[in-house]
This record gives C-alpha cells, sequence and structure tokens, in this order.
C-alpha cells in the first residue's frame, strides 16, 4: 500500500531556510555589534534594508520584505541609526534570488532516480524511485513507497538530497500517515 505523507507535515520544519546564505563584508570603521531578533538594519548610508527575523548561532536571519537572507554575525557593524551591514536592500535581494536559482538548479539536477534520500541528521531513508510532475516517490529502506512533494526536498551540505526533519520525526510521520490510512 503507497503511504502519502502530507507535504505541509514536513515543510513545517524547514531543510534550509528559503533564504540563502548571502555573505556580505562589515561596514568598515565600525563598532562590534550584536544583532537580536526584531532589530533595524540598515545599509551604510542609513536607509532600511529590512529587520531582522532570528538568530541562530552565527547565523543571523534578516527579512527585507520580499527575500530572507542568513548573514553570519560578522556582517553586522553598530552605526549611529543602528546595525548596519555593508549592502543595501536591493543588493541583498539579488544575492538571495541569485543563491536561490542556483541552489534551485542543483536540487534539479540531483533529483534523479536512484539518488539518496537523507533526514536532517543524515540518516538515509531511502532512494528516489520516481519523480513525476511535483510529486516524489520514495522507496523507503523497508521497501514501502512513500510519495513526498517536490517541495519537501531540499539539499543537505553535502549536496545530498535531504529533507528537513530527523529520521525519528519522518518515521513517525510515516507511521501517522499509515495509521491514518488504514483507520477509514
Amino acid at each position: 500500500m503507497k503511504k502519502s505523507l502530507i507535504a505541509a507535515a514536513l515543510a513545517a520544519a524547514t531543510l534550509v531556510p528559503a533564504a540563502a546564505m548571502a555573505q556580505s563584508a562589515p561596514a568598515p570603521a565600525a563598532a562590534a555589534a550584536t544583532p537580536t531578533a526584531g532589530a533595524k538594519v540598515f545599509d551604510p548610508e542609513g536607509n532600511e534594508v529590512g529587520s531582522i527575523e532570528a538568530v541562530q548561532g552565527d547565523v543571523v536571519t534578516v527579512n527585507t520584505g520580499t527575500a530572507r537572507a542568513g548573514l553570519p554575525k560578522s556582517a553586522f557593524a553598530a552605526r549611529d541609526k543602528g546595525l548596519t551591514i555593508g549592502m543595501t536592500k536591493a543588493q541583498l535581494e539579488a544575492a538571495v534570488q541569485g543563491a536561490q536559482a542556483k541552489t534551485g538548479e542543483a536540487l534539479a539536477a540531483a533529483l534523479v532516480v536512484d539518488a539518496p534520500l537523507k533526514s536532517s541528521d543524515g540518516v538515509v531513508l531511502g532512494t528516489v524511485s520516481k519523480v513525476e510532475g511535483d510529486n516524489v516517490t520514495v522507496a523507503l529502506q523497508s521497501g514501502s513507497p512513500v510519495s513526498l512533494k517536490k517541495n519537501t526536498i531540499g539539499l543537505g551540505a553535502d549536496g545530498a538530497l535531504a529533507i528537513g526533519v530527523t529520521a525519528a520525526q519522518f518515521n513517525a510521520s510515516v507511521q501517522g500517515a499509515a495509521g491514518g490510512a488504514s483507520g477509514k
């Protein structure tokens, strides 16, 4: 029996934020800054770029309103107006769009039959057995097929296909979907 997972359940735990990891040099001759969620971000001329959405480790997610970018903490400097990066809003958005296009091309090239699919914790869950439209069928290690939406699959840090949940979370979702299907 073919198991089907709800794309929203897997999409809830994002793989790699849609935000590209844009790199930016810190603004010159400025004091060190401590980015915090909710703070406004400005360009070197004092124009608003966006606001900080989240800070996780050394990655600071900046939301411009139309794009999200993960920047290193070292990209921020404290200026008179507030936190400053060395890019304008337009430059940051262009960098995100370029990174997303490149990532999309790499994903399309990697999403082929027999490619392994890993969890976010690096466990091989199975291999791609079919790619059809927006659907990807994965033959699990157990041999059972599972249908996933393409938008739930991304590239891990090692360039391999991956989903944004751990193996335990994935297996719980598969068991939940199987239980729901058999309970009808």
